[in-house]
């Protein structure tokens, strides 16, 4: 089975990350926090360490998000991975104020749907009736996932997988003109 995860390397607080182009003695006043979206076939693992942005990082949280409907996707879970440069727990700033936005994963059968600069497409939306398809693109199914346990404190309540079929794929319906 596959698994889609979103991993969240959250620097220490007041560092600015190598390669940046910040002003001279620039101070962000929060975390910066770089992501990465990948479907792999193995679940993030707490302590689990890689490298990503030129720094090693290791995994110090995994929340798990089980889908409440199965589509014929291979797509078993969710999960979102908090990594550290110390593999310490994060203090992470709440992005919301308790309803958490629905984090919307745009996905075709071949991978993940890429923006304007190569990296897998995702959005935030208060509502679900406000997911718009990619340009040129139908959405044909969407697929969701809840928290499994209590959510991470400032994270996503709900996920939703918005797969998809480029436009000219799909079948015309002839219609018929008045005369």
């Amino acid at each position: 089975m596959t698994h889609l995860i979103k991993t969240v390397m959250s620097y220490p607080p007041g560092h600015v990350p190598s390669g940046w182009d910040a002003p001279e003695g620039y101070v962000p006043e929060s975390s910066i926090e770089d992501y990465d979206l990948a479907f792999a076939e193995a679940t993030p693992i707490v302590g689990q360490q890689f490298e990503a942005y030129g720094q090693q990082w290791a995994i110090a949280r995994v929340q798990t998000y089980q889908p409440l409907n199965q589509y014929e996707t291979a797509l078993e879970s969710f999960h979102l991975a908090i990594a550290s440069l110390d593999g310490s727990v994060p203090a992470r700033e709440p992005w919301h104020d308790g309803n958490g936005p629905l984090l919307v994963i745009h996905a075709t059968a071949k991978g993940l749907i890429a923006n304007e600069y190569g990296e897998p497409r995702w959005e935030l939306v208060e509502r679900e009736d406000w997911i718009a398809p990619v340009e040129g693109m139908v959405i044909e199914a969407v697929q969701h996932f809840e928290a499994a346990g209590i959510p991470i404190p400032g994270d996503y309540n709900r996920v939703v997988v918005a797969w998809s079929v480029d436009a000219i794929a799909m079948p015309k319906y002839s219609t018929q003109e008045a005369a």
